[in-house]
């Protein structure tokens, strides 16, 4: 059997060279990227079935299948799993109460093995656990990967797997120890009682308390002053290094979210990150995490207004500017400043960078002591100034800081063009958490896709078959969206909105589909149909336009 390629601009086209015309196929198909995770995978039907899909273009595919003999249209298993040899257990972490166990007879990442050949006929696995030096704890599965949840958080478990044939048992694996998450919102047994503890760093107040009350579903007493905050609760020791840790601007040796100095020396491209005095760097993101505006700016409270009539202008320029960085994500940075004085009502952030086309000059107006610069470009150098102003003029400005941009992140080369992106005004399905300005691009789809930002990191994606017409929510038979990310060109399975099951949105009409690369379907959504809808998506790539 061989296989015929033809690759015309963004289209490949795979035939298969059947021995004979009535010979059927099963297999699978796996696109590698420029990146680790950017792996496709398309499962080609069990049946044997003609099967037609459209794919990216990736810079490698790794092609494996099989003839289905005419008689029998059972997958095969060309070797069984040796129930004598024990399998290889992976376990990652779910949540803090929940884990996720995978295992073979060798260790390997996710659709790396063969699937034509480790089958385990009529049998299925019993997977083991427990706390340390407790009783154990059964279950069994019929696949090779499983969900243990109702475990308790930060805690050591014992999980072993043992394949069960037909006809006997087989060996079970080497035990395997991990630790579950710490359950960051839970309260633990052991408290201690604080009393009049005190914050005083003004960007701690305001989320101490809510931390507080987060964890005991409650409301509190929490007193401000001008120059304390104080708190009577029972808080862990646990909880409480927690939240000292996550507080923003905490840069301790314990710190695991915010540091002076990045992670890393080299971004993603492998070029020196920028480094200074008045940058703090968040390091919290992981690789394969979209970035994410919204998230980032819980860690600062926002300001209360002032009640104070102002006779003249600000008198005093903003303290302590700080440009806060997310590592990995170029396209944003967050300013921080400490207030000018009582007469401000608000400020002026001015953000110029030289381009091509000579300076570019950005100003962004907020009534807080923080906000988000969007749209930045990779690999660019930027200088921040903070205005005060009120409505009789305008203040002494901030000391400017200089800020250089890391590299973009690493993404597969494709051959179809830079996405372009327009903004247009569309009809839309009304189900979205986003209300501002609206997007439009012709996909490789063939389709257009519709957006509509909330910011430049999150928005909500539509589908339609022409500009002019309705854009439709698009539905997910197997997920929340995470793999929708695919339409506006990000390989991230990104974050999305609220998580409903389908019986608890409301029946529309839209595009639905099961998994990335499947070619989209329309039909109902929500409703009675299993395809589950959100309300915005988070994918890691800034809208409008390329850089």
């Amino acid at each position: 059997m061989k296989v015929r390629i033809n690759a015309t601009g963004d289209t490949i086209i795979m035939k298969f060279l059947r021995p004979n015309a009535d010979t059927k196929l099963e297999g699978y198909i796996l696109g590698y990227g420029g990146s680790m995770f950017s792996k496709q995978f398309i499962q080609l039907p069990e049946n044997g079935q003609p099967y037609e899909t459209e794919m990216d273009a990736e810079p490698k595919y790794l092609i494996a299948v099989q003839p289905i003999p005419l008689n029998d249209v059972k997958k095969q298993c060309t070797g069984k799993v040796q129930v004598e040899k024990p399998l290889h257990l992976v376990i990652g972490s779910v949540t803090p109460t929940s884990v996720l166990l995978s295992w073979g007879t060798l260790l390997k990442t996710p659709y790396e093995g063969n699937i034509m050949n480790d089958c385990l006929e009529e049998g299925h696995y019993t997977v083991r656990y427990r706390e340390r030096h407790r009783k154990w704890n059964y279950q069994t599965c019929p696949t090779s990967d499983t969900v243990i949840d109702n475990l308790k958080p930060n805690t050591a478990y014992e999980f072993g797997v043992q394949p069960n044939g037909p006809d006997r048992p087989g060996t079970w694996s080497k035990p395997v120890i991990h630790n579950t998450n710490i359950g960051g919102m839970q309260p633990q047994l052991s408290h201690i009682n604080i009393v009049g503890f005190v914050v005083r760093r003004k960007e701690n107040q305001n989320n101490f308390c809510l931390f507080v009350q987060a964890i005991h579903k409650q409301s509190l007493s929490c007193k401000r002053r001008s120059t304390e905050f104080q708190s009577t609760s029972n808080l862990t020791p646990t909880l409480l290094t927690h939240f000292l840790s996550v507080t923003r601007f905490d840069i301790s040796e314990n710190s695991t979210i915010f540091r002076s100095q990045p992670a890393s020396d080299v971004d993603a491209m492998g070029k020196k990150r920028f480094v200074a005095p008045h940058v703090v760097y968040k390091t919290d993101k992981k690789p394969d995490e979209p970035c994410s505006i919204t998230n980032s700016l819980t860690f600062f409270p926002d300001e209360e207004a002032g009640e104070q009539n102002a006779t003249a202008a600000p008198r005093l320029p903003p303290t302590n500017l700080t440009v806060v960085t997310v590592e990995g994500c170029p396209s944003f940075v967050i300013l921080d400043w400490e207030k000018s004085d009582n007469a401000t009502r608000e400020y002026k952030v001015i953000s110029t960078t030289k381009g091509p086309h000579g300076e570019e000059v950005s100003i962004l107006t907020t009534n807080q002591t923080h906000t988000a610069v969007e749209n930045l470009k990779p690999e660019s150098s930027y200088e921040f100034t903070v205005l005060p102003n009120n409505e009789h003029g305008s203040g002494p400005p901030s000391e400017p800081l200089r800020f250089e941009t890391e590299s973009g992140r690493l993404k597969p080369p494709v051959s179809r063009k830079d996405a372009i992106w327009t903004q247009f005004p569309f009809k839309a399905d009304a189900y979205s958490e986003c209300n501002g300005k609206q997007y439009v691009k012709r996909t490789w789809y063939r389709k257009f896709v519709g957006i509509q930002l909330c910011n430049s990191l999150r928005y909500k994606i539509y589908l339609s078959d022409s500009l002019n017409g309705k854009f439709y929510n698009i539905g997910d038979q197997t997920g929340h969206g995470e793999d929708h990310c695919q339409f506006v060109d990000s390989f991230l399975d990104g974050r999305t909105g609220s998580q409903l099951m389908a019986d608890q949105l409301p029946s529309k009409s839209g595009f639905y589909r099961a998994m990335r690369q499947e070619p989209v379907h329309f039909g109902e959504i929500g409703g009675n149909s299993h395809s589950t809808y959100v309300g915005w998506y988070e994918c890691g790539t800034p809208i409008p336009g390329k850089w």
